[in-house]
């Protein structure tokens, strides 16, 4: 099976994670029960998730010169990710956030983004969307100027390659500037949404008309994300809900952008739609068993046991072809059913 090949452009992060029984009251003292640093950034995130899954990938964006940065850079690339397109900038510290997490699972973020929006369009090299099948884009890339720039430029490239491009918006993005997001949809191949930036943009409430109005745009395939109460995922012949999966929800720091690699996973891979909703809902679900994201993300060996636990649900019967074409795409990969990981 030929290995596709993605190029994914946004912010690369260190997180810094914090448990915490309550949010103090102003002024109070917030004392965490443990904390973690890792690597993460919605695009980090994907990339981790995806070349798990067999596929390379090629990161676009900035980090510090820094002791944050080296280790950033050092961790992706001993996964096997393309860094070329990774700059380290000496003036800028490395993007980071803080993430608070309660006993619900709930994650707060307190982010500066540093390095990340000073990404511009002189830092893409030549040839960095050569021998690529799909180029995504984060949609945080697109708050502020040069990365903005940058974004948009990659974006003008990447069309007139002829690539598909995928979207994920993120919610801040939206809210911060809608009227980018109106001018960029239309260009969309796969787009990514949460369902309260899909009904701010569209105007619509019900998640039935948003994909019908983001299908309206252009787009090839269109997904809802919508948290613990699933997601929607559309093209213009077929439709379908899932709802989440049941799991025990720790922290639900980057459950979005594993969404996110397994509806990109579904595409590039040609696995259908309802394969493509069934894996981005499981590694969302799978996603939010662990504390923190990026290395923390669980492996795909945890894959096969999980869907053989779903398919035994009645709920999930209907589904059953679907899990069987999961698995055999896993056995394709070389990826072990065998469970190497406590959920």
């Amino acid at each position: 099976m030929k290995r596709p090949t993605i190029a994914l452009l946004g912010d690369l992060n260190i997180d810094t994670l914090l448990t915490i029984s309550r949010f103090p009251q102003p002024g109070w003292d917030g004392l965490a029960e443990s904390a973690t640093v890792q690597v993460g950034g919605t695009v980090v995130n994907t990339a981790i998730v995806l070349r798990r899954l067999g596929v390379n990938c090629a990161l676009l964006g900035s980090i510090g010169r820094d002791l944050w940065g080296e280790y950033l850079y050092r961790a992706l690339q001993s996964l096997g990710i393309d860094l070329q397109g990774v700059v380290m900038l000496p003036e800028n510290m490395t993007g980071l956030t803080f993430i608070t997490i309660t006993p619900d699972g709930e994650r707060t973020m307190f982010s500066y983004r540093g390095a990340n929006t000073a990404f511009a369009p002189h830092h893409l090299g030549e040839g960095l969307l050569n021998s690529i099948d799909l180029f995504h884009l984060s949609g945080y890339s697109l708050m502020t100027s040069p990365q903005r720039e940058a974004a948009l430029t990659a974006l003008a490239q990447a069309e007139a390659a002829n690539l598909p491009i995928c979207l994920d918006s993120g919610l801040q993005p939206v809210m911060d500037a809608p009227e980018i997001f109106e001018s960029v949809l239309p260009r969309i191949s796969v787009g990514i949404l949460g369902m309260a930036e899909a009904a701010y943009l569209s105007g619509y409430q019900r998640p039935e008309q948003i994909l019908d109005w983001l299908l309206s745009l252009g787009m090839r395939w269109a997904a809802i994300k919508m948290g613990a109460e699933g997601c929607w995922l559309a093209h213009h012949e077929h439709r379908i809900y899932l709802p989440a999966f049941p799991v025990k929800v720790r922290d639900t720091t980057g459950a979005g952008d594993s969404f996110t690699a397994g509806i990109i996973c579904g595409y590039v891979y040609g696995l259908g739609l309802v394969p493509t909703a069934v894996l981005a809902n499981a590694l969302g679900a799978l996603a939010t068993t662990v504390y923190g994201a990026g290395l923390a993300l669980p492996a795909p060996e945890v894959l096969g046991p999980f869907l053989e636990e779903v398919a035994e649900i009645t709920d999930w019967h209907p589904y059953a072809e679907a899990i069987d074409t999961l698995k055999h795409f896993l056995a394709s990969l070389g990826i072990s059913s065998m469970l190497t990981q406590q959920r």
